[in-house]
């Protein structure tokens, strides 16, 4: 992600999230870019803790400058689905996930780190863990009928650039648990 007007976008949307106490995580090919292949992306995706108790302040805040549907938000905040906003002055969309109350969802909401997405923005981002970006870019491809070649470059970039900072334990237990063990293999055996 280089464009530098999605990244203002994106700053302003996650400082609403930090002065609401929303934990987030930027996930999707901004993360996997960031530890792996850089590609370029029209969107941002955001995984973000259950909000319910401060779902129409947020609202209140983001609808001066997004398109976001009220009753959306909380039909997928109750479903543990996902929404997404639209910036007004960009059509920048992103895609907000509820994290889901599942083991491997609360282990990459922990898991998550703090880092810099750009030399021109001082603020940290939290940020998909390297091991966690594999592992759901890996769920998309596997739900997708494995014809997203987005998805699978995305995840053998990853492996390819951060092979000597991966906890290929953590990568195994996961992968097996979210029955993508084959897929995992198989991207390990193409970084060879």
């Amino acid at each position: 992600m280089t464009n530098p007007q999605e990244l203002t976008i994106l700053e302003g949307f996650t400082n609403i999230l930090e002065r609401l106490g929303i934990d987030y995580a930027v996930g999707g090919s901004i993360a996997s870019s960031i530890y792996g292949k850089v590609r370029f992306t029209q969107d941002a995706d955001i995984t973000v803790e259950p909000f319910m108790s401060r779902a129409e302040k947020l609202f209140e805040l983001l609808k001066p400058q997004y398109y976001i549907s009220k009753e959306a938000m909380y039909r997928d905040l109750r479903q543990h689905s996902s929404f997404n906003i639209i910036h007004l002055g960009s059509a920048f969309k992103i895609d907000i996930f509820v994290r889901k109350d599942t083991p491997f969802e609360k282990q990459l909401m922990s898991r998550r780190r703090l880092l810099k997405l750009s030399d021109s923005l001082e603020k940290p981002f939290s940020v998909v863990s390297p091991e966690d970006i594999i592992l759901l870019k890996l769920q998309w491809y596997r739900d997708t009928g494995l014809g997203s070649e987005h998805q699978w470059d995305d995840v053998i970039g990853v492996l390819k650039v951060q092979v000597d900072n991966l906890d290929f334990e953590y990568l195994k237990k996961w992968s097996g648990i979210l029955r993508v063990n084959d897929l995992l293999e198989k991207a390990m055996s193409e970084t060879g």
